[in-house]
């Protein structure tokens, strides 16, 4: 059997728990190699997930030849530089999200991507939640009829001071707070819920132009005319995690289930009135992600979130940013 030959730089805290163990969860993977800047570091993660190679040098891993995919899980804005080094090496491209801080250097990303012929894919791992797979299977049959609003909200919880001394408080690498952190897995999961693209979007950051946000309330008018009510933070100690979806017909409830590390329930409420009730376990989305994404390259179609829907997550964040800081709604272009 072909495998795929994983190499992934940026052994953090997601490296850690949910991508490494993923790709070495699925037989048609190996991990060929890991790089970090500390060889101490790299060594642990070779030695714990089982890699042939440790590097401290990201052009050491795209040398070797029994590399044919790169996770990409380091600051924001390394990534586009990283991905389209891996495509001009000929590597596949399995991209941590945001893909990139600039809608320039994505669109980079996807043309480098095409033009080496390799596959680039996104790590939005809430797509193949269950819950979430289940939610759209609902919508698309019609059981709560045409979707009319959506009402959302994600958190992680009250962060404090845990993230200050980390990269994701820094502006020129992070790129956005709390909106690239949380809120770009809820506002794709939207776009894949719906099957439909945000044309308007109106924003409200809790900081100034410049002052990394920890809370962002959205609006979005959807191209099919559907509206959204998005919450994400990292202010409250004691946050919902739900969804509920209004249709002509019926509802659907999201109880928790915004955060794959924590389960939930599912309420839907048909035309008839009546609920039927499902409960979901937590999981490693993750894996889930990794696993179509590699079963992607093996059968050699697009895999289930491609860079065209971080493109678009990166095109709406920069809408949102435009908002927040100039007080105006924002149409995105078709």
């Amino acid at each position: 059997m072909t495998k795929n030959g994983w190499g992934l730089i940026g052994t953090g805290k997601i490296a850690d728990e949910r991508v490494l163990p993923a790709i070495n969860a699925y037989a048609g993977n190996r991990l060929v190699g890991v790089v970090s800047r500390e060889q101490s570091r790299a060594d642990a993660f070779a030695q714990k997930f089982g890699a042939q190679h440790a590097y401290t040098s990201f052009e050491d891993l795209l040398s070797n030849p029994d590399v044919t995919v790169v996770a990409i899980h380091t600051p924001n804005a390394q990534h586009a530089e990283q991905a389209i080094a891996a495509a001009r090496a000929g590597k596949h491209v399995f991209c941590d999200k945001p893909m990139a801080t600039s809608i320039e250097d994505a669109e980079r990303m996807i043309e480098e991507c095409d033009k080496a012929g390799v596959v680039l894919g996104i790590n939005f791992h809430c797509r193949f939640m269950p819950s979430f797979v289940d939610t759209k299977a609902i919508i698309e049959s019609g059981e709560i009829g045409e979707v009319q609003m959506v009402q959302i909200e994600a958190s992680p919880g009250a962060k404090g001071g845990s993230r200050s001394n980390t990269w994701r408080v820094d502006a020129g690498l992070a790129g956005l707070g709390t909106t690239m952190s949380i809120g770009l897995h809820i506002y794709d999961i939207l776009r894949y819920l719906l099957s439909s693209e945000i044309a308007e979007v109106t924003a409200f950051f809790d900081t100034p132009r410049g002052v990394m946000e920890e809370t962002n309330l959205s609006m979005f008018r959807f191209a099919n005319g559907v509206m959204a009510q998005v919450s994400v933070h990292e202010t409250t100690p004691y946050p919902h995690n739900d969804f509920v979806i209004y249709g002509t017909k019926g509802r659907i409830i999201g109880r928790g289930l915004t955060r794959s590390r924590a389960g939930g329930e599912m309420h839907v409420i048909g035309a008839d009135g009546k609920t039927r009730t499902r409960e979901y376990p937590a999981m490693n989305a993750h894996e889930a992600c990794v696993v179509d994404f590699s079963k992607a390259l093996l059968e050699g179609r697009e895999p289930g979130a491609s860079g065209i829907d971080g493109l678009r997550s990166v095109q709406l964040t920069a809408a949102m940013a435009r908002s927040a800081w100039e007080g105006v709604h924002v149409a995105l272009r078709p």
